[in-house]
Parts: C-alpha cells; structure tokens; sequence
C-alpha cells in the first residue's frame, strides 16, 4: 500500500479558485476547465459551488458569465499554481494579449490560497478584487460558509450585504457540477 510521507501532507495547500466563462458554450467551458484542473498532477478537485450567470463588470459591452467557485488542494507554491491557470486558460483558447475586461472562454483567478497574504507584482492574494464581486462573494459562501477572508474582519455575508445592489447582477442556475465525476445536471 502507498503511504504519503509527512512532508507530503504538509505541501497541500488549501486553494479556491474563482471560474467564468461568457463565450461559446459556458457551461461547457466551466466543466471543461475542471476537468483539465482536476487532470492535473499537481491539483485535486475537492469541491464545486452551484453554478451562476451573472452581468459583466467594468466592461458591460459582452455576454453575461457563467461563474462558480472551486475548492482544490494543490502542492503547487502560489506563484506555480498562478502559471499552471493561466497555461489552462491559454489551452482552452484565452487569449492573454487582450485588454483586461474583455470576453473570454475561460478566466481562472485565485481567491485564496491557505490563509496566506500574498502581495507579489504578479499575484496579489485574497484576490485584489474579491470584496466587490457577487459572483464570488456568493459561490465562496456557499463552499466556506460565513468567515472572513484571510486578511479582513468582515465575515462574507456582510461583504455581500454591503455590495451596492446595484452591482454585478446574479442568478443561481438551474444546472450544478458534480465534483466526483464533473457531469452537470439541470
């Protein structure tokens, strides 16, 4: 019987990982990357929040997302892990030239890695932007529960509740993935 050494237990790494989709088929696009995720040697798939379709931010000139948050354990260092998303992102036909806020197959941000506070010229971790979106907010609740963000006080709920209501728009879908063999239902 194969045994994990301590030394490789102590490298998994607890991750969430925001995806969104608002071109082709985002459903399938969604799937798609956690199934490319999941391959992966060096990321396991533990959990996916329900799936939601939400306004475009920022740029509100495109097609509405699909969006969800995943759980996965890695043994990938943050910055690792930051180069194996954004290779994912470029197999499933991203484009990374574009300007930012544009649409796109597949983007794929870390939320939080551990409880960890990352400020690097590449990577800034709890993500820069977590506090104002619902299309993370929400999914994020729904797999953490009411905690705070690594970093702040204000536990999830309150961050939503003090979201303008007039922010990204959002809508649960009526289709879910299941995280043991990704197929999705309506």
């Amino acid at each position: 019987m194969w045994r994990l050494s301590i030394l490789e237990i102590d490298m998994t790494n607890k991750v969430f990982l925001s995806l969104g989709s608002n071109l082709d088929s985002r459903i399938c696009n969604v799937q798609n990357c956690i199934h490319y995720l999941s391959d992966s040697k060096s990321i396991d798939v533990i959990k996916v929040s329900s799936l939601y379709e939400t306004s475009p931010m920022y740029n509100l000139d495109q097609n509405d997302f699909i969006n969800c948050v995943v759980e996965v354990q890695t043994s990938l260092k943050p910055l690792e892990l930051l180069k194996e998303t954004q290779s994912l992102e470029i197999k499933m036909g991203r484009n990374r030239n574009l300007d930012r806020n544009q649409p796109r197959k597949i983007d794929i941000d870390i939320l939080t890695y551990n409880d960890e506070i990352i400020d690097d010229e590449n990577l800034n971790i709890p993500h820069s932007s977590i506090k104002e979106r619902k299309f993370v907010l929400i999914p994020l609740l729904e797999l953490m529960g009411n905690i705070s963000i690594p970093g702040g006080s204000e536990k999830i709920e309150d961050l939503i509740k003090d979201l303008d209501k007039n922010s990204d728009k959002i809508s649960k879908c009526n289709y879910s993935i299941n995280e043991k063999n990704l197929s999705y239902s309506s």
